[in-house]
């Protein structure tokens, strides 16, 4: 007989600055989680549900779907989101018949109202449902692996891109090394954590430091040293008593296994300060697209406001400071604010009036901005047109020479389209401010060679000394860690 697989997903990145608790409404976009229609519509998507689906299929293994919540970055999550997660998954446990293992896509760095460990909690349910039956995790690059994800999971893979574009490669891994696990492969886990932070603005795959010690990675997988290796420099935003970053390996014997994971734990400490961004102030990036010449536009990344890693995408500083020199370049950005939204939708299109914009949300960032402003464009939610549903509705208002998308929902802009999608030409800037960390360097870079990092303030805050954390543990990188600091052992788990 085939062998059967369960599968689920429960992917969230949790920001612990955002003070917005992420509601069960914020998953799949509302109250659509598992069934035969929703299973087929992710397949299509090419996530890491249909990564690992295709694999244990080509393995000749039978799929049982289950529940599947997925949600952008933000907040703490809403403890009604796992309990409906734990819920559905038992009943699926009850109800599917005799199964062999389960595979379950998850962000890795999810933090509940009462929790600080959502996918350690997570895999222990599991684990209490299904027994000795083998469990298998994909996780984002930025998860925080807990000792209790790695008592209860058997497999643990994480994305090798950043940006990332491998999520469904990190299914397909997953799921093969489970399909061999069940048919009688032996493999050995090796684990390596580094008490270390770094801000994911300053660092990709796709060049530097961190971008070797990665390919060094893929070569001893190419080769056949390894199985498989993931390096995980933790999502830093998360103002917790126990967090680190990780390496773990994959491999046919053990002392290969950990052998390895040190090499490459120890070179990721080594490179722990080339992985910092190099950051301008505001004022610098402003300088610099004044006295730009070319016909590209500046590009200022304001990370520390980022949707992606969890932020509201209220903050108005760079509009703010724009107005404060009497900048007269063409500027664009994204800001949220439902109640600005409202109140251009009651003005309409055309209209003039007074607006305060932004720094309503997020606890310690400067604004409002104000000033006066006419009603470019209405956008009713773009769900209707499949651009963009995150937005909600949306408004396009300029302030003089200050071009500012006005949405009820925090979101990023991923690339310069999406300007143009809310009616700003974006190659008629000449300041295009992104709120992200790297995942806007692919699209921006194809249109501009001034891509810049702002030293900004946020629940984002690329300049993690300058954030007010209460919960960290000691000894940890880049605070108090010792001088004398050597890379831990390594250890098969």
């Amino acid at each position: 007989m085939k062998k059967r697989i369960l599968i689920c997903e429960f992917h969230q990145e949790t920001n612990t600055f955002n003070p917005i608790i992420n509601s069960v409404e914020r998953f799949n976009a509302g109250d659509v989680f598992e069934g035969q229609a929703w299973f087929e519509k992710l397949l299509m998507e090419k996530r890491a549900v249909a990564g690992a689906t295709e694999a244990f299929l080509e393995a000749e293994m039978e799929v049982i779907p289950s529940v599947f919540m997925h949600s952008g970055s933000g907040g703490r999550v809403a403890d009604k989101a796992m309990e409906i997660m734990c819920s559905r998954l038992e009943h699926y446990v009850k109800t599917a018949g005799a199964f062999d293992g389960v595979y379950a896509a998850l962000h890795g760095a999810t933090c509940t109202e009462s929790s600080d460990d959502s996918c350690g909690d997570l895999l222990a349910f599991i684990r209490r449902l299904v027994g000795d039956k083998p469990i298998a995790v994909s996780c984002d690059m930025h998860a925080k692996i807990t000792p209790k994800m790695m008592d209860n999971a058997n497999i643990i893979c994480g994305y090798q891109t950043y940006p990332h574009i491998d999520f469904y490669g990190v299914g397909r891994r997953a799921a093969k090394l489970l399909a061999d696990m069940l048919n009688g492969e032996k493999l050995y886990n090796a684990v390596c954590q580094i008490p270390m932070l770094v801000p994911p603005a300053g660092y990709t795959t796709t060049a530097g430091a961190y971008g070797r010690l990665m390919d060094k990675a893929l070569a001893m997988i190419e080769d056949g040293t390894l199985l498989d290796a993931s390096i995980f420099p933790v999502q830093p935003w998360l103002d917790i008593d126990s967090i680190a970053s990780t390496v773990l390996t994959v491999a046919k014997d053990p002392e290969t296994a950990k052998e390895k994971v040190y090499q490459l734990a120890r070179e990721l400490f080594e490179i722990r300060e080339e992985m910092w961004p190099d950051m301008k102030s505001v004022d610098e990036i402003i300088d610099i697209a004044e006295k730009n010449e070319t016909d590209m536009p500046v590009v200022l990344a304001d990370s520390a406001d980022s949707p992606n890693g969890g932020c509201v995408g209220d903050s108005p500083m760079v509009a703010m400071r724009l107005q404060e020199r009497g900048s007269t370049i063409k500027a664009a950005m994204f800001i949220r604010d439902a109640a600005a939204v409202k109140q251009a939708f009651e003005m309409g299109v055309g209209a003039t009036g007074e607006f305060s914009v932004g720094a309503g949300l997020t606890p310690g960032v400067p604004g409002p901005f104000k000033g006066k402003g006419t009603v470019l464009a209405l956008h009713e939610n773009d769900i209707k047109t499949g651009k963009h549903p995150i937005v909600g509705k949306a408004a396009t208002v300029r302030f003089g020479n200050i071009y500012i998308v006005l949405g009820e929902n925090g979101f990023s802009s991923p690339h310069p389209g999406m300007f143009d999608d809310f009616g700003i030409e974006a190659l008629s800037c000449r300041l295009l401010v992104v709120k992200a960390n790297t995942s806007f360097r692919y699209h921006y870079g194809k249109i501009s060679d001034y891509l810049y990092v702002a030293d900004t303030p946020g629940a984002g805050a690329s300049n993690l000394r300058a954030m007010q954390w209460k919960n960290l543990p000691k000894n940890l990188y880049p605070f108090d860690l010792p001088e004398d600091y050597k890379v831990e052992e390594a250890r098969l788990w």
